[in-house]
């Protein structure tokens, strides 16, 4: 065990004595040095997205490690060649010393590949790395983990420590789970060279870094030591990330380990941790809480809540959280609305770290009854062979609606048979026919505004960073959701997420056999959001002439996403069922299931079995439908399908809900 000694560094190039618990003192660092790069603005043409909350977390990084005394050299979205020449510079220059220690910090995009030997390769992706698809190409662009491995032995300084904020994994590193802290002697002085990741290789990374937010936590003193030593050991502080990072971002599990080597894997990395000052000059200044946490309930439920105008949800409302600002205090007006029901509006003073109840008793509505007026027999419009009995229903009845918890509106898409798929496309392949039970699915996909108060009713994990640029304000629709996100907010709110063939008899609106949901007329720019003149301006600054593919003839009015409900509504009240964003579907993405699929209400299975019940495929993607705002005039048709990994989220992919109806 370490005993902290007294007068440490407090500047840059003082050295660092360490003091066992035996009270054998010894000299252990003459300097300290890091390089810390980050990589954020990715171009979309390479098929990374974006990371700027990389970028931030780096600076932060940096500033931190100042303080500790280390002489800090910071590199912000560089190239292959870049990292090179600055990785070269900072091992030669700053590791020629052997009393000297090392700390290396990477924020940005990571890849894992096999390598033919079966093992597992772990990659850094810079700005110029392209797709893997792309192999040759992202081999030359890329830096493999064998690079840090191989020239961490040309360094002569005794400790290096490699961090990276990115997913990955490769056994070249020998990163494990966990390993507990021991009782450490002056063995602390042998040389090593240690590895921690964010996380493994299949665990996406996300941009808002709590990696790093746990490590600047732990190394400014805001949470308690692992030993109260003063000292904070590389062991230790793997083992703190492994058992903190999952609490706060659920699915990422940092690892850590030594390099394969006797000669460099017996020491350890040291960092001194602030220590209270003896005097009693210690900021003992305390943290307030500005959140203050509301709890709704109305006698009948269902009751539509809003906050100053805005609508938030409805009755049952739990757990729904303001921020009453610096001033720890603010009032809203908060009304409650059901149809038949006076509504109701109370002034409510939010005060921050409160939690404020509110339980309602609506009082009914009595109305005179209605006398009815004398029908009128309604002469039924002249029929046109390119629309539906079904459509030809609808077109004679209202539509019917209900509202949702999240404060949604859903229509009632009725029972019945269609066509579904498209014998010109071989995704699409053949055109079937397909029964579907009535069901609900909402009128307009699920926005921001909606999905923000999801997580922050549930602590779900949050959006990424980059969402802003995409899809601006709460009326737009969210994007970079993974699947099992949509998954996880249709059960909140009580859906679903719509079956494929749900989806596509939802998006026809009662057409049959027709290329949009509109019918067959080319797009002009007034029926979708799809990669248009707006966009190619945008890509124009951005990108390469030859790789924009946007229509530079046609204007939708928007680059990106637009608010949902901007373009007028198929035959069924939906809106934005063509373009804007794909939409995530229910179901497994089975290329052969339009050619076996059952006729009631089919729904492709992740696993699929024969008739002996013997598993003969598994289904790992999933089903989105729709095309975007980033897709061209030919990618936008009704029965158009991707194949995508639930775990991808990205800049043009949101959902919907769906409900089926209750017998």
């Amino acid at each position: 065990m370490l005993i902290a000694a007294t007068d440490l560094f407090s500047q840059r190039g003082m050295s660092v004595t360490i003091q066992t618990e035996s009270g054998d003192e010894f000299g252990l660092y003459k300097d300290s040095y890091a390089l810390v790069i980050g990589n954020g603005a990715y171009p979309v043409k390479n098929g990374w997205n974006p990371l700027p909350g990389a970028i931030a977390d780096v600076k932060e990084v940096a500033e931190v490690l100042k303080k500790q005394g280390f002489n800090v050299i910071l590199k912000t979205d560089v190239t292959k060649a870049e990292f090179n020449k600055a990785f070269s510079e900072f091992i030669y220059k700053s590791g020629k010393d052997k009393d000297n220690r090392l700390l290396f910090y990477y924020a940005g995009h990571g890849f894992t590949t096999k390598a033919a030997t079966g093992e597992d390769l772990g990659y850094l992706v810079m700005l110029d790395t392209p797709s893997p698809e792309n192999t040759v190409e992202f081999d030359l662009y890329s830096v493999d983990m064998v690079k840090f491995v191989s020239d961490s032995k040309k360094i002569h300084a005794k400790h290096v420590l490699f961090m990276f904020d990115s997913c990955f994994s490769g056994t070249v590193l020998n990163l494990r789970n966990r390993v507990t802290p021991s009782h450490i002697t002056d063995r602390i002085k042998n040389p090593v060279r240690q590895f921690i990741t964010a996380g493994r290789a299949d665990e996406p990374v996300p941009d808002r870094s709590e990696f790093k937010k746990a490590f600047l936590n732990i190394l400014e003193g805001r949470v308690e030591e692992p030993t109260p030593d003063g000292y904070l050991t590389g062991v230790e502080l793997g083992d703190y990330l492994y058992r903190t990072v999952p609490k706060f971002s659920r699915g990422q599990h940092p690892q850590h380990g030594k390099i394969h080597d006797q000669q460099l894997n017996t020491g350890d990395f040291v960092f001194v941790l602030p220590q209270n000052d003896q005097n009693g000059s210690e900021d003992t200044g305390i943290e307030l809480n500005t959140i203050a946490t509301l709890n709704i309930n109305s006698t009948p439920e269902g009751a539509k809540v809003y906050v100053d105008g805005n609508l938030i949800g409805m009755t049952p409302l739990a757990s729904y959280q303001f921020d009453a600002g610096v001033r720890l205090e603010k009032q809203v007006n908060v009304g409650l609305e059901l149809s038949g029901y006076k509504s109701r509006v109370k002034r409510i003073t939010l005060k921050g770290g409160q939690k404020i109840p509110w339980d309602v008793h609506l009082e009914k509505i009595e109305r005179e009854p209605i006398q009815p007026k004398p029908s009128v027999p309604e002469t039924p419009p002249e029929k046109d062979p390119s629309i539906s009995e079904e459509k030809l229903l609808i077109s004679r009845n209202t539509l019917q609606t209900i509202v949702g918890n999240d404060g949604a509106e859903m229509v009632l898409i009725p029972t019945g048979d269609f066509q579904m798929g498209n014998d010109n496309n071989a995704p699409t392949k053949p055109v079937h026919t397909v029964y579907v039970d009535a069901f609900y699915i909402d009128k307009y996909e699920v926005t921001v505004g909606q999905y923000n108060q999801f997580l922050r009713a549930t602590g779900h994990p949050p959006l990424p960073d980059w969402v802003s640029k995409y899809s601006p304000t709460d009326q737009h629709p969210v994007v970079g959701v993974t699947w099992h996100d949509a998954l996880a907010y249709a059960k909140w709110v009580g859906k679903r997420l719509p079956t494929e063939a749900e989806w596509e008899k939802a998006a026809r609106g009662g057409l049959a056999g027709k290329w949009q949901a509109w019918g067959d007329a080319a797009l002009d720019g007034t029926q979708c959001n799809f990669a248009d003149k707006s966009l190619s301006e945008v890509w124009d600054r951005e990108r390469k002439p030859e790789d924009n593919w946007a229509d530079k003839d046609i204007d939708d009015g928007y680059a990106f996403a637009s608010p949902v409900g901007s373009y007028p509504p198929n035959g069924y009240g939906l809106y934005d069922m063509a373009g804007n964003v794909w939409e995530w579907c229910f179901d497994a993405y089975d290329e052969n299931f339009y050619a076996n699929s059952p006729r009631q209400n089919p729904i492709a299975q992740i696993i699929v079995k024969d008739g002996k019940n013997n598993i003969v495929a598994i289904n790992k993607l999933r089903v989105a439908r729709g095309g975007s705002w980033l897709d061209f005039r030919g990618g936008i048709w009704i029965a158009s399908r991707l194949r995508i990994d639930p775990k991808n989220a990205a800049n043009n992919r949101g959902f919907r809900c769906a409900k089926s109806v209750d017998r």
